[in-house]
């Protein structure tokens, strides 16, 4: 996004979308977002910075999220484009591998089927 100000010099400046999921008041989750203007060239951590959550940045620099562009991991470090959205990321509450295998389980011994069942 170029803006000119009144002095005739050009600012450029991109708009950033920064996602992330909060538990409200019941315990439900639910998507979050918020949208922020940078000067071109930003990083992720100036993004968080205007962001100004404290709890977010306590948990980003306790280890307890990780953060993401589009889905592919990023670094503080890692410079945004106009449009990106940055996704902060919590733990994984259980291994995707032994959930589908204990779902499988479950489906084979509804259906009857001993092909697969452990010996």
């Amino acid at each position: 996004m170029n803006d000119q100000s009144d002095s005739g010099v050009v600012s450029q400046t991109m708009g950033i979308e920064i996602v992330w999921i909060e538990l409200d008041a019941d315990g439900r989750s639910g998507a979050a977002s918020h949208r922020v203007e940078l000067p071109t060239g930003a990083t992720v951590s100036a993004a968080l910075s205007a962001l100004a959550r404290i709890d977010l940045a306590d948990h980003l620099a306790a280890g307890m999220l990780s953060v993401a562009i589009f889905g592919e991991h990023a670094t503080p470090n890692s410079v945004l484009h106009d449009g990106d959205r940055i996704e902060l990321l919590g733990p994984l509450l259980a291994d995707p591998k032994a959930s589908r295998a204990r779902r499988a389980e479950v489906q084979r011994r509804r259906r009857g089927d001993v092909r697969w069942q452990r010996r």
